[in-house]
């Protein structure tokens, strides 16, 4: 047990209680690097900041967190930091960001805690998520971002849409985001086997690939009715059970 100092008799329970949980931090992952990008945030969101200043701040704060974004995006008090360059940054800076956290741009360590830690499970993290919200929200002009973003949700879609925190993602992706970019992740809501069988049609204006509606889909493939319907039955009551139904997704199912 450690021996306490006789500083730490003459410090008052409030006091006490600050550096205790000073030194918890010390002793986390990444602490070099939170504790001076958690400053350089402060001074971020002043709003009577210019430009300059802005531009300066972030880019010393993205410098800080190269290659522990995953990790900063998980801890409670340090999650700000990641979406204060997402928010701030400029185009590129965001994109580094988003291949980072998508998985395509980490640095390699011996640390294996977090390697099965992917985008979507940061989506059913409560302080990660806002990290996801905020690459959705100042991603939604970038082709790129949005390719990755989408790429790293496929095949999640039906555990996001009945996760109490998921659910927001969901519902800010497909109202954020151009309509067929999310068309493959919204076919996932109708079953496993809607996202599979579903054929690419050459249908559009510009004939570009259009995916085929639900509709169309049963029509083409008659014994998927059943299996498509029971999907959708138990997903519209599990969202029933969790009070999601208000999110506009599972209006349009």
């Amino acid at each position: 047990q450690k021996k306490k100092s006789p500083a730490d008799d003459n410090l008052s329970p409030a006091n006490k209680k600050r550096a205790l949980k000073h030194e918890r931090q010390s002793h986390r992952k990444h602490a070099s690097s939170v504790q001076p990008a958690k400053e350089l945030w402060n001074q971020l969101r002043v709003k009577t900041n210019d430009k300059e200043t802005n531009i300066k701040l972030c880019a010393e704060l993205h410098e800080l967190l190269k290659g522990k974004c995953l990790e900063v995006a998980m801890q409670h008090d340090a999650s700000r930091c990641v979406q204060g360059v997402l928010q701030y940054g400029n185009e590129q800076m965001r994109l580094e960001v988003v291949k980072e956290l998508c998985g395509g741009d980490a640095k390699k360590d011996d640390d294996t805690k977090n390697q099965n830690v992917n985008l979507a499970e940061l989506c059913k993290i409560q302080y990660a998520h806002f990290v996801v919200l905020k690459m959705i929200k100042y991603g939604s002009r970038n082709e790129e971002c949005i390719k990755l973003i989408v790429k790293s949700l496929k095949k999640q879609m039906t555990k996001l849409a009945i996760h109490s925190v998921g659910a927001r993602v969901v519902e800010l992706l497909f109202g954020t985001f151009p309509p067929k970019s999310v068309a493959p992740l919204k076919l996932e809501l109708y079953g496993p086997q809607y996202a599979l069988f579903a054929s690419v049609n050459t249908t559009g204006k510009d004939n570009s690939p259009t995916l085929p509606s639900l509709t169309e889909f049963v029509e083409d493939n008659p014994d998927k009715r059943e299996p498509t319907l029971a999907h959708l039955q138990a997903l519209l009551q599990k969202g029933l059970d969790k009070s999601l139904t208000g999110f506009g997704y599972f209006h349009s199912l």
